[in-house]
């Protein structure tokens, strides 16, 4: 495939990472969330495969060997975080969610690795910065960039811990993609602060009713 001129990467970039999100948080469209993520996250990877300059394999090792100890030092510091988020500013959810609502918590559980978070690594990661990373030659740029669109795109959600928490942990997993360029060690990452998000009691921001 020719290689893209930076003005139809910006256009595309402002249709998925600004347009969609927007015309669902008017709810614009009359699809499910996780239904409209599949599609963008197939439509990533048609893009993707057509790209001659990307490399085919998804599931890369981690440049840094020590990724996974990174990733084990970072899990207690924000899980400490949100802890003290959820005790000062809403303690009657610390734990709600899995008590009051255990079977919706376990389908949760069961079901975000593959439908959630693995299709948001894949277009907020790994196409992100393949696509967009020659648009800017600022030293972490795309990491906030993609930071910042991550975090936007849960606007869908219409509160402010989502779009908050969001661009804390869109900052966290793009520096971990940015030093290893692994979709398998960046998702795993997204899966555990998620689980964590439901567990301790900011899954409410997060979910909508099946």
């Amino acid at each position: 495939m020719k290689k893209q001129g930076p003005m139809i990467l910006i256009i595309e970039g402002i249709l998925l990472f600004l347009g969609i999100p927007l015309l669902f948080y008017w709810e614009l469209i009359p699809l499910p969330k996780i239904g409209a993520l599949l599609l963008v996250a197939g439509y990533c990877g048609y893009q993707l495969w057509r790209d001659a300059e990307y490399g085919k394999s998804l599931l890369v090792s981690p440049k840094n060997s020590d990724v996974s100890k990174r990733i084990l030092i970072r899990f207690p510091l924000v899980c400490g975080s949100l802890v003290a988020l959820i005790w000062i500013f809403q303690p009657e959810q610390f734990f709600a969610f899995p008590a009051e609502r255990p079977f919706l918590w376990i389908i949760i559980m069961v079901l975000y690795p593959l439908l959630s978070a693995l299709p948001q690594e894949f277009i907020y990661r790994t196409y992100f910065f393949h696509r967009y990373d020659s648009l800017t030659s600022l030293k972490y740029s795309t990491i906030m960039l993609s930071a910042l669109a991550f975090s936007f795109l849960h606007i869908v959600y219409d509160n402010w811990w989502a779009v908050g928490l969001s661009f804390v942990g869109g900052l966290l997993f793009g520096s971990t993609y940015a030093r290893t360029k692994s979709l398998f060690w960046v998702t795993a990452e997204h899966v555990i602060y998620g689980w964590l998000i439901f567990t301790l009691g900011f899954g409410t921001y997060f979910h909508e009713p099946f």
